[in-house]
């Protein structure tokens, strides 16, 4: 019955190793996740501010004048 018990916990105690390791993988991946967000979100704003709406002249050109 002791063996059992043992065999089980450690069964146990390998899957709790591995969900632990798999959660820190996913939460240092999150993080890097959210430093190329952070980046992306830096350039997306950047690249809004400075190819802004263009105010530049424009040349139309007028109607002639009919002589009548």
């Amino acid at each position: 019955m002791n063996g059992l018990i043992n065999s089980t916990a450690e069964k146990l105690a390998k899957r709790d190793d591995t969900l632990e390791y798999m959660v820190l993988a996913m939460k240092k991946e999150i993080e890097e996740l959210k430093g190329e967000l952070m980046i992306y979100k830096a350039t997306l704003n950047n690249g809004m501010l400075t190819s802004g709406p263009n105010q530049q002249a424009t040349d139309i050109p007028k109607p002639e004048k009919s002589l009548r």
